[in-house]
């Protein structure tokens, strides 16, 4: 997932792509990634898809891209201050 977003994020992905495919990404790899790290996946869904893709979903293409970066860059704080 982490890759998926920052695929987006470089422009690999187009915004039509992330509308898309984003949900449907996170159902099939949430479970792993709550049993590999419970944390990580809770902050995730927090940071990008109640934080994220679901308050970012009307804004035009360049503030969504701006708006998903932010929140990615919180979750990446998270992660480096170690979840404490």
């Amino acid at each position: 997932m982490m890759d998926f977003v920052r695929e987006y994020l470089s422009g690999e992905l187009d915004r039509l792509d992330w509308d898309l495919d984003f949900n449907h990404y996170f159902i099939q790899h949430y479970s792993k990634m709550e049993r590999e790290n419970r944390d990580l996946a809770e902050c995730f869904d927090f940071y990008l898809v109640e934080q994220g893709f679901d308050l970012a979903e009307g804004l035009p293409d360049d503030e969504h891209r701006e708006y998903i970066s932010s929140q990615f860059e919180k979750l990446n704080e998270i992660i480096r201050d170690g979840f404490g």
